[in-house]
């Protein structure tokens, strides 16, 4: 084997900037932790904000300059295309709202230290890192980049019992995980002689019934699905979410699930499409199981934390029904369907969490669903908003959440999987049980005296902000604008669709 030294131009430097400078400022930030003239909680948080804007802007004009063509950097190891664009530009928003959210809350001090701060811009790195790669190691490289970090904020940030418990399991489940991804990476270099996706393409065309295609296949699958937390590897996810800070909750839930489903899309339409018949059974049981038995479990949650990750798992469920969709060539339909339900969920979800950070105080860490009750009397607009959220996440109408059920639903009947449509319908019907139950408490019941006086939050313009805006998004993309943001999932799936 021949090694060539990479070419680094500066059209990579430009395309790869926010990955270069999230490297750059976790070490300043490091630095930052252990100086006596830099360290405090206010030079973190405005490094931080500021790096997340400068980042955000540079992803917004790459995704506006670039063509129907992808750019290929380092043999495949950074593609410079709109679908990486588009994940990059959600992950680092995500990022933005959460670290802006962090700073109006209990938490503050807590999170904004240099050794979180350097740890934080290594997870984006690595999210950054994977979404826009096509070379399997490079992919692997950024997803334990961004796990690892994980692991060490969920325990490190406000260490507890709890979150320590969470830490671990997650630790410990993901490195199994990554040990049977990595297998399946092995396995299909094995049999297909190279790592790049594009090729791996190619060349399962001519080898299709290869043993250890299939056999790679499947461990992907099963790696993959960890990550997105799909039943039987879920596991992981509720300690997770309930132990983290709530905020650091809200990252692992919008901007994991939208790092894992841009690379999954790269996968399965990208590179293993030929062998659809291998993994579209393991994925359409693996949705079924999740869209039944996440909102099974659900209805006996009583933290609005662990109740809210086992709406993630079921969402990661309709999220996987229309990968299933992929197969045979349909990639034009499903694709676009899953970008628009990343989209939906991501403001849902941080609109909701939004609400339940603004609630939480030193006294009153962990939100039940007990302390909902009366909440409408209390802080109507807080109730109101919280209602819209929960009435999207279970896709009732006018909201985005319905919209984007549609769009999902009508992907997976393109290619006929009516059976997993009619399992995704029973799982949304009983969605709705525990998503309603939170807005009979919030305005049917009356609040004690106790949770009343645990429960006092102060006014946070960043929070209304928030809040408001999700609002807004979520009413007028469920009415007049899902045509022009299905417009923008289209335009970013055409670098694996061909459109």
């Amino acid at each position: 084997m021949n090694f060539q030294i990479p070419q680094l131009t500066l059209s990579f430097y430009g395309a790869s900037f926010p990955i270069i400078l999230f490297c750059v400022t976790g070490i300043v930030a490091l630095l930052m932790g252990v100086s006596k003239n830099y360290k405090s909680v206010r030079a973190s948080y405005w490094l931080n904000n500021s790096v997340l804007v400068v980042a955000l802007l540079a992803i917004i004009r790459q995704y506006a300059v670039t063509g129907a063509a992808s750019e290929v950097f380092l043999s495949g190891g950074f593609v410079a295309g709109r679908l990486g664009y588009f994940g990059q530009g959600v992950i680092v928003g995500i990022a933005l709202v959460v670290s802006l959210l962090m700073g109006e809350g209990y938490m503050k001090p807590k999170f904004f230290r240099g050794e979180i701060i350097a740890l934080f811009h290594m997870v984006l790195a690595g999210m950054l890192t994977m979404v826009a790669t096509d070379d399997l190691i490079t992919l692997f490289v950024g997803l334990e980049m961004a796990s690892i970090g994980i692991y060490a904020l969920i325990g490190y940030v406000n260490p507890t019992k709890i979150s320590q418990e969470g830490a671990i399991k997650y630790f410990v489940l993901g490195a199994v995980a990554a040990a049977i991804l990595l297998f399946g990476f092995a396995f299909l270099y094995a049999a297909t002689g190279t790592l790049r996706i594009s090729e791996i393409s190619a060349a399962v065309g001519k080898i299709s019934g290869h043993p250890w295609i299939e056999l790679g296949t499947i461990l992907t699958i099963t790696g993959i699905a960890f990550k997105m937390a799909l039943v039987p590897f879920h596991m992981w996810a509720p300690d997770a979410y309930e132990g983290a800070p709530t905020g650091l909750t809200a990252f692992m839930a919008t901007a994991m699930k939208t790092m894992i489903m841009v690379a999954a899309i790269r996968i399965f339409e990208g590179g293993l499409d030929g062998v659809h018949s291998v993994w579209v059974p393991v994925i359409g049981f693996m949705a079924a199981a999740s869209l039944l038995f996440a909102n099974i479990m659900a209805l006996a949650q009583q933290s609005m934390k662990r109740m809210l990750a086992y709406s993630s798992i079921a969402h990661s469920g309709y999220m996987a029904l229309a990968i299933a969709a992929m197969s045979g060539g349909v990639g034009q339909y499903s694709v676009p369907s899953i970008l628009f339900y990343l989209m939906a969920y991501v403001i849902v979800s941080l609109g909701a969490f939004a609400v339940i950070m603004w609630l939480e105080n030193e006294r009153c860490e962990n939100i039940i669903i007990d302390d909902m009750t009366g909440l409408a009397k209390q802080h109507p607009y807080a109730a109101v908003a919280l209602a819209v959220f929960m009435l999207s996440l279970g896709g009732m109408p006018p909201t985005v959440g319905f919209i984007s059920k549609l769009y999902i639903f009508n992907a997976a009947l393109s290619n006929n999987l009516v059976g997993l449509v009619v399992v995704a319908a029973i799982g949304s019907t009983i969605s709705l049980y525990y998503y309603m139950r939170i807005i009979v408490r919030m305005f049917m019941m009356d609040a004690s005296p106790v949770l009343g006086a645990l429960i006092k939050p102060t006014k946070s313009l960043v929070t209304t902000c928030v809040v408001a805006a999700s609002v807004l998004a979520i009413l007028l993309l469920g009415t007049i604008l899902p045509e022009a943001a299905l417009r923008v999932a289209k335009h970013s799936s055409g670098e694996v669709t061909g459109g």
